[in-house]
């Protein structure tokens, strides 16, 4: 699932978006897989 995050992100920010994020603010990856999560599970 986390390889459908980052690529999702990437498309919507730039390429290695995810991966820059989560060596500079760990806690905001963290929020933002965490949201990506919740809705991607709210519509199952």
């Amino acid at each position: 699932m986390i390889d459908l995050f980052m690529e999702v992100t990437d498309q919507l920010f730039w390429q290695g978006y995810t991966e820059q994020l989560s060596k500079d603010d760990p806690n905001r990856f963290s929020m933002e897989l965490n949201d990506f999560l919740n809705n991607y599970n709210s519509y199952e």
